[in-house]
């Protein structure tokens, strides 16, 4: 690994105070979690930043694996690995190292987006930051999803510090952005332009008093921005400039204007900063895990939790839509959805961190959702509210991420047949009553129609873990996580005396002999993707996760060279191999590694007693971290951030690595 991206992992793990603080002083003095950024002139003709180097790889080369086209060069659009996230448990604002908020769903995470900069650069974004800068260096507040990004030239330093307030209902769906000049002098301006409803609504603003008032016409909520200083108004955009000194600030609050109130109102902007800091650490506190990558863990932690809808239990896959899969390319999803399996395995990172609320929110959550479907099964994702109105659609008229098209709004995943849900859901409601509370018999009578349907359905066709959109087929994962169903159920049972169906044991049986004859290819040596078939697939990797099978039995460390032979280059790990048109139902550019693949990988290898090379791995996947420690869906060959961001299956599959890690290195490296 390069030395800049060790340092870059340094600084994240160990935190080291690197800074002056300046205003704001109820902030405590803060640690960055990179360099910190060198002084020089001109920043604002600072380019974008350079891709870091390639990973070292000990796999096959992936020629492919780089899918951005040369010829594409907006480079007004930030890196995917450039945009931060904050939240307030309902929503999320993203928002770029140009201090620009240029993805934000408002004022519920599937609520259409006022702005989306991010996929079209006129579909709106409201920017804050210093006129001497293009672009700062972010970082979040330790423990904390407050966000601050810094500006430095040589005579001036500012920062800014964006946050969504957490703790009064009363400051509920207000997004406060805070520019404070530390040293020097700096201009500071601000603009504000929305554009409702993915930019194809209406979108008028009006003056009232010393505010600027955006409407779309009575579709949704007015929204009201207040500001310190004075704003003015050019068609829709407001904007607001001031020359300020060390220890001055420029605050602005941008409202849903249901209550006509704001935190400038009544000065209470450092009150609300004050709560929302506490509330962050607060809640890091429950967590009883302490090892070795605690800081990066944390903020995976932190990451997820800001996927969690208070008000409805929900969780979201990623708070995002839209940012592509591969530069250029047809793969650009909406993921601003709460899939079950997702939810269910963010449930199960957050059981190993200790945090035990949000496993007993998503009992009562995945409860009501079996409940109300009285003669069916449960969806495989919903809306936050719990509905399942997910049609898919595209907005043609935005240009896409660096021309990534189409955007699309909507999940027509929502109609497929994805068998392993059962597996997931009912793994974690067992793990949720060994850490919870004991099932009672209205939840066990839920668990069961589950249990019951995976006994019945495991050897349909379906369109698997990775969403297929060709002919529905057996997959592998579906198998697998069917028997994870009927085995969790049958050993709660034994072990509580809840009545079981006959039929569990005996399909539980039918389950395995067929995985170990239909899907295990002993002249390709490893379980295959597809009943019958001879490629491989990463989700086999979970077959000891699962606990269906031995880390080191034979027939695993088998399937796990070839998987190392056929998708893994260095750290990273493809989902599987090419497979075509036909059955992927897409075309165009190769998409990059899987993150969660690639964790998935990592902990394989610390459960087979390759501590020493999991480790370098781990640390090597560390690195490719944005600034800030998130990750998206995928990254390319060079370590570049792709599709939607922050990723729930990414940070909960880093979490789960971690953690077998640690355990691992604790063993003296013996396998389990």
């Amino acid at each position: 690994m390069d030395g800049l991206r060790l340092r870059r992992l340094h600084d994240r793990q160990h935190d080291g105070d690197r800074r002056r603080h300046g205003t704001l002083p109820r902030i405590p003095r803060q640690r960055l979690t990179r360099p910190p950024f060198r002084r020089s002139e001109g920043a604002a003709a600072d380019p974008l930043p350079r891709p870091p180097p390639r990973p070292p790889s000990t796999g096959p080369q992936d020629a492919n694996m780089d899918a951005r086209p040369a010829e594409l060069t907006a480079t007004d659009f930030p890196a995917i690995e450039d945009y931060a996230a904050v939240g307030n448990l309902e929503t999320v604002a993203m928002i770029g190292c140009n201090g620009a908020v240029e993805l934000f769903c408002y004022p519920h995470f599937d609520s259409p987006a006022i702005f989306a900069a991010a996929l079209d650069r006129n579909a709106g974004s409201f920017v804050l930051r210093p006129t001497f800068a293009r672009r700062g260096v972010q970082r979040y507040i330790e423990n904390t999803n407050v966000l601050v990004t810094r500006y430095e030239k040589h005579d001036a330093v500012v920062e800014v510090t964006d946050f969504m307030p957490i703790g009064d209902p009363a400051d509920a769906n207000q997004l406060v952005r805070i520019a404070t000049v530390l040293e020097g002098e700096a201009e500071i301006a601000a603009s504000c332009k929305p554009a409702f409803d993915y930019a194809r609504g209406p979108t008028a603003a009006h003056k009232s008093g010393d505010h600027i008032v955006f409407e779309d016409g009575g579709v949704t909520l007015p929204m009201r921005l207040a500001a310190t200083h004075p704003l003015s108004l050019d068609g829709v955009e407001a904007t607001a400039s001031a020359r300020l000194g060390a220890g001055e600030r420029m605050v602005l609050v941008l409202v849903m204007d249901d209550a006509k109130q704001h935190l400038l109102n009544d000065g209470g902007v450092d009150r609300a900063l004050e709560e929302t800091l506490d509330y962050w650490r607060g809640w890091t506190a429950k967590s009883d895990y302490d090892g070795p990558w605690k800081g990066m863990v944390m903020r995976s932690a932190l990451a997820l939790k800001l996927m969690f809808s208070d008000r409805h239990g929900a969780i979201v896959a990623a708070p995002t839509f839209g940012l592509p899969e591969a530069i250029g390319g047809e793969r650009n999803w909406d993921y601003r959805y709460c899939w079950v399996r997702d939810s269910a395995f963010t449930i199960y990172a957050m059981l190993r961190l200790g945090f035990y609320d949000e496993a007993e929110n998503y009992r009562t959550w995945i409860r009501d959702r079996i409940e109300e479907r009285e003669h069916e099964t449960i969806a495989l994702m919903y809306r936050v509210d719990g509905t399942t109105n997910l049609d898919e659609t595209t907005l043609d008229h935005l240009s896409g991420h660096r021309g990534s098209q189409p955007v699309r709004i909507g999940n027509a995943a929502y109609r497929q047949t994805q068998l392993d849900i059962f597996g997931e859901v009912v793994d974690t409601l067992y793990l949720s009553q060994k850490f919870i509370a004991p099932m009672d018999e209205r939840l066990w009578r839920d668990v069961s129609r589950l249990v019951d349907a995976a006994a019945s359905t495991w050897h349909h066709p379906g369109s698997g873990f990775w969403e297929m959109r060709g002919e529905p087929t057996r997959f592998l994962d579906a198998h697998l996580m069917s028997w994870v169903a009927l085995d969790r159920a049958i050993r709660l049972a034994d072990r509580t005396g809840l009545p079981q169906n006959p039929a569990w044991r005996e399909n539980r049986s039918r389950i395995v002999d067929t995985i170990e004859t239909q899907f295990w290819n002993p002249k390709v040596g490893a379980y295959t993707q597809t009943l019958g078939g001879d490629k491989v697939d990463a989700t086999a990797l979970l077959m000891p996760l699962m606990k269906y099978t031995s880390t080191m039995s034979e027939r695993f460390q088998s399937t796990l060279h070839v998987i190392e032979k056929r998708l893994v280059f260095g750290p990273r790990v493809r989902r599987y191999e090419p497979i075509g048109e036909e059955q992927e139902g897409l075309d165009g550019p190769a998409e990059g590694s899987f993150v969660a693949c690639s964790f998935w990988y990592i902990e394989a290898l610390a459960r087979s007693a390759r501590v020493e090379e999991a480790k370098t791995r781990f640390e090597e996947m560390l690195a490719m971290a944005s600034p800030t420690g998130l990750f998206a869906e995928e990254v390319d060959a060079m370590g570049r951030h792709l599709g939607n961001t922050p990723q729930a299956l990414s940070h909960l599959a880093m979490i789960s690595a971690a953690v077998a890690l640690d355990r691992a290195i604790t063993n003296g490296g013996e396998a389990f």
